[in-house]
């Protein structure tokens, strides 16, 4: 398909001519202008070039004609080739055409910038002028050269001869837009040496304009084929001509976007509008420039977009709302159905002869409600039409992610399942674990509250828990009650052993079987420590444990029976004390006698 040959291609040849002139321009405009302004304001001396000026002048003057020669040399070569040969000179042919029209600009700005400021360069003026004169004419050839040359890629081709023909296109395409750049650049240089160049400029608003157009309606099927072939991933994510040409496309568009971009500036340059390719480019790569503040770019951006929704909205608005409605019924449905089976599982396990923990229940409980909940919604997401394996996919990936992450807390969920299992406690019970003494107020598969007996909540990780020595005081109906009373050595220990049997079995709560146990523990430095050990439940145990203690302090006192407490005698003679005043007499007749010695 060939690409607007009657006007692009045309652009693409008149750009390397017009780069032949346009070295010229790009200062020379601005410089003349300012020169004009500074001759009416202060008159200039005129004086003549110096002679680093003139060697300069004459060098890049050199330089041209040869360049010049080469082009005629390369364009006579052409002529004689054909096939792969053919392009290779076309292709130096338009290397030496755009180095030629650099070497113009540089010389014409030189020449223009020496006679702003009061050198004589009549000796060049005319070459300049003969050289922009001639612009039109090679511009014109040049364009001719370029018809037929810009062409692009078939979309049914093979992703590697799409791949190649995009290569030659986007080549041929920067070549026409340095032409279109190098020829405003000359009538800019032409306006400072007062030549009409209103035809040549209206000439290239018009080309400019029709490569910019032809540029975006290419940019505009391009992002049509992108979002086919994006279909198409999704339909067969592992078909791998499918993902070549979806990358192939990205790229054309992402180069195409860049050409655009860098239109757009000899568009401003030639006062041409670009408010609706701007708002294109930030459609089609999301790219947030300057020109966004633009409220011309704005309104353009907002007008396409707010039309393409109504678009959207006319042709499947209502199959959408009614797919909407479907999916809000589904998960409403689904969600009521979860609760009435999460209410019959904890119906049955309430009256099953099966004992079942309070964790396991609550996450039987739980589990079985989110999970119906989630089939529901997947079964809705699949009336809007969102494909549940990319989806599905994606979730495995994203909690692998969030998994690595949280491995501390995996770690207390792999703990709280082993608690799961074995049962080592329970909500309710009394437990000892990771240095914390309380009563298991709340479960869960990651922490476990414990309530203690001064009413503090402790919330422990379950980890530091199944790591631990788990004492779990309330697991068993009965429990011993371990109490230790001291005698002195002269009591009767019979008496008071039969004495404590007594105040035992008189307690109701105290269990018949296990029989209580009342025996001679051990003897300590000032008692005899009789063992009280009765049997209780486990309810009852503190309750016995301190009435035991009163009782048996009030019948001791009542009884006469002496509970000890540890005493110490002190022995103090006298003797001691006398030789302890002598001692000092002692040491003094000794330092008497060794000082006479030493004298």
């Amino acid at each position: 398909m060939k690409f607007n040959t009657s006007s692009q291609l045309l652009a693409s040849l008149f750009v390397l001519a017009m780069l032949f002139a346009a070295g010229v321009g790009a200062q020379d405009g601005d410089v003349s202008a300012a020169g004009a302004d500074s001759e009416q304001a202060v008159p200039v001396e005129p004086k003549a070039l110096e002679e680093a000026d003139q060697s300069s002048l004459d060098k890049k003057l050199k330089v041209i004609q040869d360049g010049q020669i080469d082009i005629k040399a390369i364009a006579l070569r052409l002529e004689k080739t054909e096939g792969i040969l053919q392009e290779v000179f076309q292709v130096r042919l338009d290397e030496a055409w755009t180095v030629l029209l650099s070497n113009v600009v540089s010389f014409s700005e030189q020449v223009a910038d020496l006679r702003d400021a009061g050198y004589i360069v009549t000796d060049y003026e005319p070459e300049v002028i003969s050289l922009l004169e001639r612009i039109t004419v090679a511009s014109e050839k040049t364009v001719a050269r370029h018809q037929g040359r810009i062409m692009v890629s078939d979309s049914s081709a093979s992703p590697t001869e799409q791949a190649a023909a995009d290569e030659e296109f986007f080549t041929f395409v920067r070549s026409a837009r340095e032409t279109y750049s190098a020829l405003i650049d000359s009538t800019e240089v032409a306006a400072r040496f007062e030549m009409d160049t209103s035809a040549e400029v209206e000439y290239l608003r018009t080309v400019v304009s029709e490569g910019t157009a032809n540029l975006s309606a290419y940019l505009d099927m391009s992002m049509k084929k992108a979002a086919g072939l994006a279909a198409g991933k999704a339909a067969m994510p592992d078909d791998t001509d499918i993902l070549a040409r979806s990358r192939i496309t990205d790229l054309r568009i992402r180069r195409l976007a860049s050409e655009i971009e860098l239109k757009l500036s000899s568009m401003k340059r030639l006062d041409l509008p670009t408010a609706q390719y701007e708002a294109q480019l930030l459609a089609a790569t999301g790219e947030i420039t300057a020109s966004i503040f633009d409220l011309e770019v704005i309104a353009k951006f907002f007008g396409a977009w707010s039309q393409s929704v109504v678009d959207y909205l006319t042709l499947k608005g209502p199959g959408f709302l009614f797919q909407v409605l479907i999916f809000f019924i589904i998960v409403y449905v689904f969600s009521k159905i979860a609760k009435l089976v999460q209410k019959a599982l904890n119906h049955a396990m309430d009256h099953s002869s099966v004992k079942v923990s309070e964790l396991l229940r609550r996450m039987i409980s739980s589990s079985s409600k989110n999970l119906i909940l989630l089939i529901g919604i997947l079964i809705a997401l699949s009336q809007l039409g969102i494909t549940l394996g990319p989806l599905l996919a994606g979730l495995g990936i994203a909690g692998f992610i969030v998994g690595f992450a949280l491995q501390d807390s995996l770690s207390n969920f792999a703990s709280g399942m082993m608690i799961l299992l074995y049962r080592p406690f329970d909500v309710g019970d009394t437990i000892e674990a990771a240095a914390t003494r309380g009563r298991v107020s709340a479960m869960s598969l990651v922490n476990t509250t414990i309530l203690t007996f001064d009413n503090q909540s402790l919330i422990v990780p379950n980890n530091q828990i199944w790591q631990n020595v788990i004492r779990n005081v309330t697991a068993q109906t009965q429990l011993r009650v371990d109490m230790t009373f001291g005698i002195t050595y002269d009591e009767d220990i019979d008496r008071v052993e039969k004495l404590l049997l007594e105040l035992v079995a008189a307690d109701p709560r105290v269990l018949k079987d296990p029989e209580p146990v009342v025996k001679v523990g051990s003897f300590g430095d000032s008692s005899v420590n009789l063992l009280c050990r009765p049997w209780v439940k486990t309810d009852d145990y503190w309750e016995v444990f301190w009435d035991l203690n009163k009782v048996v302090k009030q019948a001791f006192d009542r009884e006469g029976i002496t509970i000890p407490f540890p005493q110490r005698d002190v022995h103090v003679f006298n003797d001691s004390v006398e030789s302890a005043k002598a001692e000092p007499e002692k040491d003094q007749a000794d330092g008497d006698r060794s000082g006479g010695l030493s004298a």
